[in-house]
């Protein structure tokens, strides 16, 4: 604006027109800055609340575009008249004015540390723009304005001091003495004023059609431009509850899922395990009572595979529970790619991890838990400070469909139990193994029994389970958690 004015002044040695093309600048040039005060640096806010900010400065922005069409562009070419339209502008800017004013005040006391003192400044300087600027239109209109007239120095002096509240602020940063806080409630007022100038615009159609004594040129055309404004700031807004809508199903999304991960290792948790596994069951049980039977199927079971660290408790005891902690996620880490991505890790418990085989054949159930032993103990699993540790663990499985012929005779948690004894045999026999359990037959006998039968009965017999073994890689030489128990075991022996 100030090179049109210059313009007029200084080239065609004339006195600027008014009307003026250019105040339109004049009046929108506040708008950024009430952007900027709606962007509260001062505040943490993560990339989608951002997004969320900047829809609502478009609304804001094409609220006060649309204030000025409506109430100053009448009188500059619907129905030209000086008098009404250097009135409509004066009253109209000092509005936008004192919304920039109650903004920067509001700011400024909710703001705290050295932010205060920059959004204090910012608000004196506001105040100086508002009353030099509000004066030099009044001065306009009268006539008695001209470039370097004494209406200019509180001008500048107010540009003076907004450049100075940038200086400060760069100032302050390069000391690293602005510290940001959480944005909480506080970044709501945005949205707020987007809502109530959405709602304004029905609002002023109205009076525009009923109250106002307007000619019925600037009726229509106001009528027009609110009807226009509406379906572009209701674009916008549907825009904006779009985004909310994603962040929202994106932040629901992730709720769960860290409901359903474990902290310390990043695998599953029994939650999940609760969420999915009738699912699972469904579909397996599914299959094999469907009238084409899944026995010539492939992959038609489940498979679960319980695991335990071996010697754990040794290694927490002697290195301290962060390196025992540490070792479970390496732990974690190592069965993670000895499975596939159809496969579930849950971490069980303690040392416990559980992993649900999903679309797998029983006949090669043992073929997995190869791999998870030799995963977990083929290395020396990294800990802090340069140390390797050389690990092992037990492993015990169970197949369900337990009956293939009577998929729902033995229900997944009796698997389960199963799955339990074998990992307790395993570990009895000397750790560094697996043992899996596999029907005898293909359907239940009389003389089995209940599988909730007599506690005096063991489980393998109650379902007549067969166990098959499966070893574990040699350990190395050196740093183990087995010598740590041997040393332990050594040095007991001499005190005796």
């Amino acid at each position: 604006m100030q090179i049109l004015w210059t313009y007029f002044e200084v080239f065609l040695r004339t006195d600027v027109p008014n009307p003026f093309v250019g105040d339109v600048a004049l009046f929108l040039h506040l708008v950024p800055v009430m952007g900027a005060l709606a962007v509260r640096p001062d505040l943490e806010r993560d990339e989608p609340l951002a997004q969320m900010g900047a829809l609502d400065f478009t609304l804001l922005l094409t609220w006060w575009l649309y204030l000025y069409l409506f109430v100053v562009i009448p009188w500059q070419y619907v129905w030209p008249n000086k008098e009404l339209y250097g009135r409509s502008f004066d009253v109209l800017y000092f509005l936008e004015h004192a919304v920039f004013v109650g903004c920067a005040t509001a700011v400024w006391l909710r703001s705290t540390g050295r932010w205060k003192i920059i959004y204090g400044n910012l608000l004196g300087a506001g105040l100086l723009y508002a009353f030099s600027s509000i004066t030099a239109g009044v001065a306009i209109d009268l006539g008695r304005y001209y470039t370097g007239s004494i209406y200019d120095a509180p001008l500048v002096i107010s540009f003076l001091w907004f450049a100075g509240v940038g200086l400060l602020g760069r100032r302050f940063a390069s000391r690293r003495g602005l510290v940001k806080t959480s944005a909480g409630k506080r970044s709501g007022w945005v949205s707020g004023l987007a809502m109530v100038a959405i709602l304004s615009l029905p609002v002023l159609a109205a009076w525009a059609l009923y109250m106002s004594h307007a000619p019925s040129r600037v009726q229509n055309f106001r009528v027009l431009l609110t009807l226009t404004t509406m379906m572009l700031m209701g674009a916008l807004l549907w825009i904006k509850q779009h985004g909310l809508d994603k962040q929202i199903a994106r932040t629901n999304h992730e709720l769960r899922e860290d409901s359903y991960t474990d902290l310390l290792t990043g695998s599953k948790n029994r939650r999940f395990l609760t969420a999915t596994i009738d699912a699972d069951v469904r579909r397996v049980i599914h299959g094999y009572s469907a009238a084409e039977n899944s026995f010539g199927k492939r992959n038609p079971d489940l498979v679960f595979y319980l695991i335990d660290c071996d010697y754990f408790k040794e290694v927490n005891d002697h290195y301290g529970h962060e390196a025992g902690d540490q070792l479970l996620v390496e732990i974690a880490r190592q069965i993670s790619s000895a499975i596939r991505h159809s496969d579930v890790l849950i971490r069980w418990g303690g040392d416990e991890f559980l992993v649900v085989s999903r679309y797998t054949n029983r006949e090669e159930a043992n073929i997995l838990a190869d791999r998870v032993l030799q995963a977990v103990g083929s290395e020396p699993l990294p800990l802090k400070g340069g140390r390797r540790l050389q690990c092992s663990c037990s492993v015990g499985w169970a197949v369900f469909p337990w009956f293939v012929r009577e998929p729902e005779a033995v229900a997944y948690s009796e698997v389960l139990r199963l799955a339990d004894c074998a990992l307790y045999d395993a570990k009895k026999a000397g750790k560094n193994q697996a043992i899996g359990m596999l029907p005898t037959c293909e359907q239940s006998l009389p003389f089995l029994g209940s599988a909730t039968a007599g506690k005096e009965a063991r489980l393998t017999e109650q379902l007549a389970a067969r166990a098959f073994t499966t070893l574990g890689p040699q350990a190395h030489e050196g740093d183990s958690a087995e010598a740590i128990v041997k040393a332990k075991g050594a040095a007991a022996t001499q005190q005796v």
